[in-house]
């Protein structure tokens, strides 16, 4: 049977945190979990303008060749001014540029001439939009020739290769020049043969939606800007219905629903919209369209159940693009997760895994998304469910998916895990590695030692077992043998269960055991069953925790089978004082860090709460106690203190001899009571001959 200081410490131990105050150095920083881009975009997102430079920057390398980078397509079309453009095609003809060189090469004096034109219009334009413009009229609307060289050799043109281009360079000259009904007449003849999906004339009919407005034609000019796919021209007050109902398979639309995901008001006006787009199978890509209506379902309606069934559906479906596509399966792995639903986890792990590679210019976001994934979503659902096993190691395997942590190995370079022998502590303290979330200083560990150690040794087991999924996920995951049985035995000594922390202990190597920071730092000197704070630190134990379990376990046996009411008090007395210093000064007996309260908070980068104390709230806490005062400003008092000063004073209690309450007293480092109560025993007499100046101790 447990003793009565056994089970209250047990209990204070679950209702409060663990006190001490140490430097914040002596632990790892929390797990921030990351926030990644999944449907919702940050920012504004792209614009009509983008999207009108991507696709024309495309057609150009269709129209020269495929070699040319679209960054030097993007230089000589959209930066370079006109004599810039002069200067590379006329004098300097040796240019790294190789839109530059294709043009000088091969002698592509149509292509030169029309960027000539396109590049003289735009220096007209940008000089009447200037504030220091001034007119040579008084009536500005009096000039509308300033253009009208270049409308006149845009007309001229005469090929088939540029048509379109010239075309929309005459509209373009003709709008800045104000001649709004002239510019609408234009568009209807000169782009009357050509396919409505052209990119020029669909550029063209949006500056003829610029005319009817200027002409106060608003509707009008709405009905063209939607046909257009130009969402933020609309002067509607809801672009978004007024989209899907004239042009739902806009790419725009798409791209400025995700920029404003975030806005329920907008969720809630188009899903019944979207929903009936869907069912009419008239969408181009009903992928989008399903992940639409997932997002919505899931982060809105709280019918996780319906996203889950269309996140499904959008994945086999067609997208506008490979990125929305792929993080429709990604999002589809977070619903899953909140459904219960393993039966894909291997294949997608595989999937996102090829996207996290080194090589691929993402890599960086999908290591974030595949961490949010696991972290928000996966980790609290396996926990709910007690699947310890599944959560600690697909945890453990998203901790160490970094590029500044792939090591899974047993050692790692970080202060705040378990630093490579190599290392010297010098270095460790400055290495940049320090915030690294390796070993300790992850997730996993603090899923590992919120369990009881029973649970955590047949939660390795498992963990152990040679499953698809956990034989995937052990090759980027920590499940050295040392690493977990070392937590076991300690969770085993925070528990009071020192036989079962006996056992664990002695199976773990002296090697490992020495790269660990509590003693490597110094934590495991001080002499646990000493009643005072003891300096006296020169030989730091890699056993000390087993030899501390072990003499904890002695003292157990003789507190309960002593022969003598002397021998259990005393027993009681030295278990009294180990279990109080276990838990302060020599925290590293039961602990591995001592901080920053806030260090292992489990947070979003927007501090989002809520969302901690719902999900992560069965953490063990490893909280720091600040000194507090009530309003008559009483003084502060350690809960475990209270505890231990209870236990001292029942132990004394017990002790019947004279010669056991000296001992007991010099336990207590109570020199003067044991002189002057005690004076007759045999620690009176070795004070008096043993000591130096034993007089001013009293």
């Amino acid at each position: 049977m447990k003793s009565n200081l056994s089970i209250r410490l047990l209990i204070s131990l679950l209702l409060v945190g663990l006190a001490v105050l140490e430097s914040s150095a002596c632990g790892p920083f929390n797990p921030i979990i990351p926030t990644p881009e999944f449907f919702h975009k940050y920012g504004w997102g792209k614009s009509m303008a983008d999207f009108d430079r991507e696709e024309n920057l495309r057609l150009w390398q269709s129209l020269t060749s495929d070699r040319i980078p679209l960054n030097d397509i993007y230089k000589v079309v959209y930066r370079d001014s006109w004599d810039a453009f002069d200067r590379a095609t006329s004098v300097s003809k040796d240019n790294s540029n190789l839109f530059y060189r294709y043009i000088n090469n091969t002698r592509d004096d149509e292509i030169k001439d029309f960027l000539q034109t396109a590049k003289s219009i735009e220096q007209s334009w940008a000089s009447i939009q200037s504030p220091w413009y001034y007119p040579r009229s008084r009536d500005n609307n009096s000039e509308p020739n300033n253009f009208s060289e270049q409308i006149e050799r845009s007309k001229q043109y005469d090929g088939s290769r540029l048509r379109d281009r010239y075309a929309l360079q005459v509209t373009r000259a003709l709008f800045a020049s104000r001649q709004y009904a002239e510019c609408i007449v234009y568009v209807d003849s000169a782009f009357a043969d050509i396919a409505n999906d052209n990119l020029m004339k669909r550029m063209a009919q949006r500056y003829v939606a610029g005319c009817w407005s200027r002409l106060d034609e608003v509707s009008r000019a709405d009905s063209l800007f939607a046909l257009a796919g130009d969402i933020w021209s609309l002067s509607v007050d809801k672009p978004a219905v007024y989209m899907i109902k004239h042009n739902p398979n806009a790419p725009q639309l798409v791209e400025y629903i995700r920029t404003h995901a975030k806005d329920s008001v907008l969720a809630s006006d188009i899903y019944p919209l979207a929903r009936r787009l869907v069912a009419s199978n008239k969408a181009k890509c009903p992928g989008d369209w399903n992940f639409i209506l997932a997002y919505i379902d899931n982060e809105y309606n709280g019918r996780t159940d319906a996203a889950h069934s269309e996140i499904h559906r959008a994945v086999n479906q067609k997208f506008s693009s490979d990125e929305l596509r792929d993080l429709a399966r990604a999002y589809k792995m977070k619903i899953d997760a909140r459904i219960g639903d393993k039966s894909n986890l291997l294949s997608d792990l595989k999937w996102i895994e090829n996207l996290m590679d080194p090589l691929n210019a993402e890599s960086k976001e999908w290591i974030r998304r595949c961490q949010n994934v696991v972290y928000e979503d996966w980790v609290p659902a396996l926990w709910r469910k007690k699947d310890y096993s599944t959560a600690i190691l697909l945890c453990s395997y998203a901790d160490n998916f970094s590029p500044k942590s792939q090591r899974y190995t047993a050692c790692s370079p970080s202060r705040y895990g378990r630093p490579d022998v190599s290392l010297t502590r010098q270095q460790m303290r400055y290495s940049e590695d320090v915030f690294n979330l390796t070993d300790y200083g992850c997730l996993s560990f603090q899923l590992m030692g919120s369990l009881n150690s029973s649970q955590l040794a047949s939660t390795y087991a498992r963990i152990m077992s040679n499953t698809p999924l956990y034989s995937f996920l052990r090759r980027k995951a920590n499940t050295d043998r040392d690493y977990y049985t070392e937590l076991i035995g300690t969770l085993a000594l925070r528990e009071e269960n020192y036989a079962r922390a006996e056992k664990y202990l002695s199976q773990v190597s002296s090697h490992y055991l020495k790269t660990m920071n509590i003693y490597k730092s110094g934590e495991l000197i001080g002499d646990p069953f000493k009643a005072y704070s003891s300096r006296d630190r020169k030989i730091c134990n890699p056993d000390a925790k087993l030899k501390f379990a072990k003499k904890m376990k002695e003292y157990q046996h003789t507190m309960r089978n002593g022969r003598s009411s002397d021998d259990r008090g005393l027993a009681r007395l030295m278990y009294a004082i180990g279990r109080y210093n276990s838990l302060n000064s020599n925290w590293a007996l039961t602990e591995y860090w001592r901080g920053d309260p806030y260090m292992f908070k489990p947070d979003l980068q927007y501090w989002e709460d809520d969302f901690a104390r719902e999900n992560y709230g069965f953490l063990h806490g490893y909280k720091v106690y600040e000194p507090s005062y009530d309003d008559d400003e009483e003084e502060y008092v350690d809960p475990t203190e209270k505890i231990y000063e209870a236990e001292k004073k029942a132990a004394l209690a017990m002790l019947r001899t004279d010669e056991a309450k000296a001992k007991a007293q010099y336990i207590l480092f109570n020199l003067k009571t044991i002189i002057k109560h005690y004076g007759n025993t045999t620690t009176a007499q070795h004070i008096r001959t043993s000591c130096d100046h034993w007089k001013s101790w009293l």
